[in-house]
């Protein structure tokens, strides 16, 4: 059982929501939107288990008898164990320091669980035992960095390399055979080989982006360590993660397609998706057998989402959300058995840029030949209708009558596109991009909703003028 801190929560950690409309957001939760720091994290977590009746159990590593529970610097590594399941799932957010709202959104979801929100989450709770490890990297949650660094453990210093400098480990790259450097990568393997998770979900942060060849930002990226089709997935257990991994993600990608303020692509590093073995769900996924603690062979299947950027229109409770969103529905379909019976081969409808190789950790980039084409973002003029709409329903409009003039105008555009009129679609988007620049002007909209809007329409136009161009070849030929 966790001991109360001494300290009062900082003010900033109890969010009171405004009326932006997030979906889910809880205007009584006690996990803000702020950073969430180490302290404050073992203070919210012993607040939970208090008003859990039981149903949660937060533990550190030590109390369970890891003696390598902790960090570089000492600090425990906390666990939130709940559900009455016989099928271990686990849940990771901030193994990089500076990834923050994996720590927001793990806390936030035991919430949910303890309260039971709906149905769904009285399954989960029925079906799984989740362990939940809402700050990995401690030490570099604190310092805002994305590794740790690796002190003597006897003398308390830093350790230095041949330049004087301190030595800093990726713990997302430390499971691997040679590594194990840090003292927590030693304590989580401890645990990961005593409970053996049948899945795992990883919650990182990446920079901002777009879909390619557009200005349409993305919100969230899905990702697998080990990318499908790749060197090392299609020969782990018969090809039998590849399928789960992808079912995983194609879940994922449902659940979030009502959220239209929510993008989402496929993960990538340049022009290349990844095929990273150190990291700690490849290492899961590889079962791998760190000092003959995992003699056995235990191995699971394992996904990971990235966040872009800090904020989404000026705030950081929607990226929460969506993070919230996306692995209750993971947990969900794995409870309820939805997740097995997704189509693996629908990953292939989730947009990515064409791709030329795969960036690995063991042989540098291995070209892929010929390189795997673009899966396009799909945008039309109904999406645009119900862009609106939803940032309508959300309050990103300063009146209903904003909304109205856009969706009077995506109505029109919607007619023309489906009747092939490709000429007054490109005439009316360019009346729709006036309509939105001047409300943009006049404080209608907030930014981030002409952002998107305006991405969208451009890009229509682009698809449009193409349709036309191809229109008018298929006459002449």
């Amino acid at each position: 059982m966790l001991k109360r801190r001494l300290f009062l929560v900082a003010a900033a950690l109890f969010l009171v929501f405004s009326s932006s409309g997030i979906a889910g957001a809880e205007s009584e939760s006690i996990v803000g939107s702020e950073i969430i720091l180490y302290d404050e994290m073992v203070d919210i977590l012993g607040q939970l288990e208090e008003q859990s009746d039981g149903k949660l159990d937060v533990f550190t590593l030590r109390e369970i008898g890891i003696e390598e529970g902790r960090s570089e610097t000492g600090k425990d590594l906390y666990v939130a164990k709940i559900g009455n399941g016989d099928r271990n799932i686990w849940v990771q957010g901030r193994i990089h320091g500076n990834e923050p709202y994996g720590t927001n959104a793990t806390l936030r979801l035991i919430e949910n669980l303890i309260n039971e929100k709906d149905v769904s989450y009285k399954e989960i709770l029925e079906e799984l035992t989740v362990y939940f490890i809402p700050m990995y990297n401690v030490d570099g949650a604190n310092r805002n960095q994305r590794g740790t660094i690796l002190y003597d453990h006897e003398t308390g210093e830093p350790k230095l390399n041949d330049r004087g400098q301190t030595i800093t480990v990726d713990l997302n790259r430390d499971w691997v055979d040679g590594g194990f450097d840090a003292i927590e990568s030693v304590g989580y393997y401890k645990l990961w080989t005593q409970i053996k998770p049948e899945f795992m979900m990883d919650i990182h942060h990446q920079g901002n982006k777009n879909f390619y060849g557009t200005n349409i930002p993305v919100t969230l990226s899905l990702g697998i360590s080990l990318n499908p089709g790749g060197p090392t997935l299609p020969n782990l257990k018969g090809g039998e993660y590849e399928d789960l991994t992808r079912q995983a993600m194609v879940t994922v990608f449902d659940a979030l397609k009502p959220y239209k303020e929510f993008t989402v692509d496929q993960y990538i590093t340049g022009t290349n998706v990844i095929d990273i073995r150190g990291g700690v769900s490849s290492g899961m996924m590889m079962g791998i057998n760190y000092e003959g603690l995992n003699e056995e062979g235990h191995s699971n299947p394992a996904v990971f989402l990235e966040t872009s950027g800090q904020f989404l229109d000026g705030e950081r409770e929607p990226l929460i959300q969506q993070n919230i969103i996306a692995t209750h529905a993971f947990l969900s379909g794995l409870a309820s058995g939805e997740l097995y019976k997704a189509d693996p081969e629908r990953w292939n409808e989730v947009p990515i840029r064409p791709i030329s190789g795969f960036n690995t950790d063991y042989q540098g980039v291995i070209p892929i030949n010929p390189p795997r084409p673009e899966i396009p973002v799909k945008v039309s003029a109904d999406h645009i209708k119900a862009l609106v709409e939803r940032y309508e329903e959300i309050g990103k409009f300063a009146n209903k009558g904003a909304a109205q003039t856009l969706k009077v105008h995506a109505t029109s555009l919607k007619h023309y596109e489906e009747t092939g009129q490709y000429d007054k679609v490109i005439k009316h988007l360019d009346g729709f991009n006036k309509l939105i620049d001047q409300q943009k002007k006049t404080n209608l909209m907030t930014d981030g909703t002409y952002q998107m809007l305006k991405a969208n329409s451009d890009y229509l136009k682009v698809l449009m003028e193409k349709q036309k161009n191809q229109a008018v070849g298929g006459k002449a030929g």
